[in-house]
């Protein structure tokens, strides 16, 4: 009769332990699958899925300002100018309602030069870069083109085109054209901003 009872109570208290355990064993499990879920928001995994190299490109890289828009069509012309850059057309007219249109147009800016640095340049700031085989490319370049329209409510809107060239100069001895992936612009855009406020104060 001890025997049986001795036998019971160990019975009990290995159960007990065991119920014990597996709780902490699935609560540890549950806590882990928590901490792995914070650690990726939804959000976070939108942003993991755009490569870097992509995060400013857009459709049309454009903007509307609370200035004259004679502030704006100087900030443009100082923003070419900042960067060492030549303007090769600036024009405006003014439609029958008297709202101002122009047009400014850069030079082919010179951003990068010599074979040893301007494939790796180029690659940083485009979309599909031509692949030439045995190619040397010794320049990268872009123009801008800018489009300026005075709005009836009395802002400004501006919309930038961007034409990234290269030239490569032993397999085929050409300019080529392509897509950047909207790092240029969006710099060029951000100095307009800037400049916009300088000359309004």
């Amino acid at each position: 009769m001890k025997m049986l009872s001795i036998f019971l109570l160990s019975f009990f208290i290995l159960l007990s332990y065991n119920k014990m355990y597996s709780r902490q064993i699935s609560g540890d499990t549950t806590k882990s699958k928590t901490v792995e879920q914070k650690k990726v928001k939804p959000e976070d995994k939108f942003k993991e899925e755009v490569p870097e190299k992509l995060k400013y490109f857009k459709e049309k890289y454009e903007a509307n300002f609370d200035a004259p828009f004679e502030i704006v069509f100087k900030a443009i012309k100082k923003s070419i100018t900042d960067i060492n850059c030549m303007i090769s057309k600036q024009s405006y007219s003014q439609n029958e309602n008297g709202l101002y249109k122009g047009i400014v147009r850069s030079d082919a800016c010179l951003f990068t030069e010599g074979s040893d640095s301007s494939f790796t340049v180029l690659g940083k700031y485009s979309i599909n870069m031509p692949i030439i085989r045995g190619g040397d490319w010794v320049n990268g370049r872009m123009m801008y083109k800018f489009t300026i329209t005075e709005l009836e409510n009395g802002k400004v809107y501006l919309l930038l085109k961007g034409d990234l060239s290269g030239y490569e100069k032993y397999a085929t001895n050409l300019v080529h054209f392509w897509d950047s992936n909207g790092y240029l612009e969006t710099m060029m855009m951000d100095r307009v901003a800037n400049n916009v406020k300088e000359l309004s104060k």
